[in-house]
């Protein structure tokens, strides 16, 4: 169902794909804690390439594909690779891709997941492209939600702070509304969703409330 296919953004995801995701996941972390050894990648090469800053998401992906067996070359900045000598992104990955079997990136600009994705013949998977989207965080949020709720329909999930940059709260609110959940969004209106979100939301059948004040919440 998923084999082959790039993530680039939260709203490509079915029910039943998400479905098949969380029990993947809930298979593989009983694997992990009962110390099997997988070998779901063995022999295959991914690419963590981060132009921008990360710790948690850098470290979760290249430990991720180490305990699949899985190899894992990295770039960790920039300043390290051929972009310093102005090298389009595009013929990066198209660089990139002839080395390996997964290229997992994060970008500082919106919309180059897209770029990125478009020059692959590989899978491609966004970790984050400026203040576009996280999809790998929302589908952990989501395992969360699922491990400690019981569920993940049948909510009011209200969203706090800055809602027009963060990419985690941009990914995060297509599942919520593909869930079929209530969502309430608490900013000040400089730092409001993008209207281009919460319209599509609603063209999905979201139910949303905006407000300024959390106490309105």
């Amino acid at each position: 169902m998923l084999k082959g296919k790039d993530i680039i953004n939260t709203a490509q995801f079915s029910l039943q794909e998400l479905d098949l995701i969380m029990n993947t996941a809930a298979s593989f972390e009983k694997q992990v804690k009962s110390g099997d050894i997988i070998k779901n990648m063995e022999g295959q090469v991914v690419a963590a390439l981060f132009f921008e800053p990360s710790t948690r998401t850098r470290l979760s992906f290249e430990t991720a594909a180490n305990r699949l067996g899985a190899r894992v070359i990295t770039v960790a900045n920039a300043a390290s690779s051929s972009a310093a000598k102005g090298e389009s992104l595009a013929d990066t990955i198209r660089t990139v891709d002839g080395y390996v079997d997964v290229i997992i990136m994060r970008h500082p600009m919106k919309g180059s997941a897209q770029i990125a994705a478009d020059n692959a013949k590989h899978p491609f998977i966004n970790a984050g492209d400026g203040a576009g989207q996280h999809p790998t965080q929302a589908l952990l949020d989501i395992y969360t939600i699922l491990k400690e709720k019981g569920a993940l329909g049948g909510l009011t999930v209200t969203f706090v702070g800055d809602l027009k940059n963060g990419r985690t709260v941009h990914s995060l609110s297509y599942f919520m509304a593909l869930y079929g959940n209530k969502m309430i969004f608490v900013s000040p209106k400089s730092l409001r969703m993008p209207e281009e979100i919460t319209a599509d939301l609603r063209s999905r059948g979201a139910e949303i409330e905006e407000t300024d004040y959390l106490k309105n919440a």
